[in-house]
């Protein structure tokens, strides 16, 4: 077997454990440790495949195999996205706090590691349909086992000793479910499981693949029930962005976008007429009208405010990845054990891009994820998986509007990132 098949053999059992098992991971200390868990597993499982795929490709050149690479825009813009993180990282104040984060180990190490899962999948990876049923199956169970916890059970001891699901905010901070950990974490790999198995089932022509409709249906359940706003809205906008792309025929795709733009247009209007005083709907209503209070969006207003304020400070390199936590100056009592909690994060990906590699490393990452659209859009009718791929991708990258981005589900978007760019098909 030439070395390279075999360097996409290890490339595709990587891919399926980190679609299949990393999700469905949570180490030894249930939720008190789970960051660190799932950290470590990707970090190992990542730095193994890196480690054999390189060896083999180097004993392929040296047995005399040639190889060339397939290098577009896309493979680009992650590239100088890279370069302009490990340059912010070494001009930082923070020194060595750039390479690991100052907590939840979004530092510039594991930025490049993101970096070589999208270079090795996209290269090496096949797009292959066992990839969307080892994350349907990790979302079915995941959502199972969440469903399970709603009734008070814990039967994995994940929660505090002698706690429930339903102590959250009274015995312990937080409130966790399934198998990511808090339920926005929960509710950011569901926006990857459901639109992911939902378009792969409707555009699949293979009858066993109808089973798929399943995990996507419990993965939408549980979205909804997970209660978290940002989850809901960016599935709702998921549909609205995909419904064009994922039709087959041009005539269907081109009703269905002008459908979606007059259906955004109609959305827009009742949103700036609102009548509500309250509520999510209301919070919207009044950003579009320029206001943006403190409190919005479980204080993420002020957040937001404060960590735009930040990145004016340092606004071309930003000021090191991973330095966000250290930054902030947001604290909040909590009768919860008497504790302080420390705002040490943007709650939105994009900001946190601006203020830890500032506007030129966020632009490169728009770029990348511009030539990416376009790729989608472009491969849509060759089979049930580009659209799926794609349409994973838009409804993740709309709740990381609201999102944290961190080691816990961010290593799943950028496997299905590599694929979607990957120029082979089964």
């Amino acid at each position: 077997m030439p070395y390279l098949d075999r360097a996409r053999w290890v490339t595709d059992k990587y891919i399926l454990a980190m679609l299949g098992l990393f999700p469905l991971f949570w180490g030894f200390h249930g939720y008190s440790a789970l960051t660190k868990s799932k950290f470590w597993f990707f970090a190992i499982a990542t730095g193994l495949w890196f480690a054999v795929t390189l060896a083999l490709l180097l004993m392929g050149l040296a047995s005399g195999e040639r190889y060339s690479l397939d290098v577009r825009p896309v493979h680009l813009a992650v590239g100088a996205f890279l370069a302009l993180g490990g340059l912010s990282a070494l001009l930082s104040d923070y020194g060595s706090v750039c390479l690991m984060g100052a907590n939840r180990y979004d530092g510039y190490l594991t930025w490049v590691m993101y970096g070589l899962i999208f270079f090795g999948v996209s290269l090496l990876g096949r797009p292959r349909r066992r990839y969307v049923w080892a994350m349907g199956l990790a979302a079915a169970l995941s959502s199972t086992l969440a469903t399970v916890q709603l009734f008070g059970l814990d039967p994995f001891s994940l929660y505090p000793a002698g706690t429930n699901y339903y102590d959250k905010y009274i015995v312990y901070n937080g409130a966790f479910l399934g198998t990511m950990g808090n339920v926005g974490m929960l509710s950011a790999f569901l926006c990857l499981a459901a639109p992911l198995t939902l378009v792969y089932a409707a555009r699949s022509r293979k009858p066993l693949d109808k089973v798929l409709f399943l995990p996507a249906a419990l993965s939408v359940g549980m979205l909804l029930a997970c209660d978290v706003d940002a989850g809901v809205l960016a599935l709702a906008g998921c549909a609205v962005v995909s419904l064009p792309v994922v039709l087959r025929e041009d005539r269907q795709a081109k009703l269905a976008a002008a459908g979606c733009i007059l259906l955004v247009l109609a959305g827009l209007v009742v949103l700036w007429s609102w009548p509500g005083q309250s509520g999510t709907i209301y919070e919207m209503s009044q950003v579009l009208h320029g206001h943006l209070s403190d409190s919005f969006g479980s204080s993420r207003g002020q957040i937001w405010k404060q960590g735009w304020a930040l990145w004016q400070e340092r606004p071309w390199l930003g000021a090191g990845p991973g330095t966000a936590a250290r930054r902030f100056a947001i604290q909040w009592y909590s009768d919860v054990r008497n504790q302080t909690v420390t705002v040490t994060n943007a709650h939105n990906a994009y900001l946190g891009l601006l203020m830890n590699n500032g506007v030129l490393g966020l632009g490169c990452y728009l770029a990348a994820i511009g030539c990416s659209a376009v790729t989608w859009v472009r491969r849509r009718k060759r089979n049930a998986l580009f659209p799926a791929l794609g349409a994973a991708m838009v409804c993740y990258l709309i709740q990381d509007f609201f999102g944290l981005a961190l080691v816990l589900t961010f290593p799943m978007l950028w496997v299905l990132w590599g694929l979607l760019e990957s120029r082979t098909e089964d």
